[in-house]
């Protein structure tokens, strides 16, 4: 069964290569301009210190994770192991987000990236803007999850 906690400093390396595999699965040949050595930085010096991250477990092994600016209203990080996609962790993490910032969020994907624009309209993102990323460089597409009046999801 699939659980979330709060990531723990020895989460790094395992949560860093499932965050490298899974962006790299978006697509065949796709390539993302930085190194893996640029992405641990980037996670040890920006995302942990300043965002709200989980992680999803299961049986004591990492299958997702998922990264939250609180104060930006933005997840800015949502990822799933390959092989464990559609098996309802993308699901648990984007609840998570919601509880988390329950007046709504963003998020950011590549514009290219077709499953997970799916699963987002799935689970009632709507599509926005557009934008070049600028640490890839490539073309991202905004979605925003807005709660219904009552307090529905």
């Amino acid at each position: 069964m699939v659980t979330l906690r709060p990531y723990r400093a020895e989460d790094q390396e395992t949560v860093v290569a499932l965050w490298w595999r899974s962006w790299h699965s978006i697509g065949h040949g796709l390539r993302h301009p930085q190194p893996l050595s640029d992405w641990r930085t980037r996670w040890a010096n920006e995302i942990v210190p300043g965002q709200e991250v989980v992680v999803a477990e299961d049986d004591g092994v990492v299958v997702g994770f998922a990264a939250a600016n609180l104060s930006a209203h933005e997840l800015t990080q949502i990822f799933v192991q390959s092989d464990r996609k559609r098996h309802g962790v993308g699901g648990q993490l984007l609840a998570w987000a919601r509880q988390m910032m329950p007046a709504g969020f963003c998020l950011w994907t590549l514009e290219d990236n077709v499953a997970s624009r799916a699963f987002y309209e799935r689970h009632g993102l709507a599509a926005g803007g557009t934008r070049v990323n600028p640490v890839n460089e490539m073309s991202t597409i905004e979605y925003r999850w807005t709660p219904l009046p009552g307090g529905h999801p």
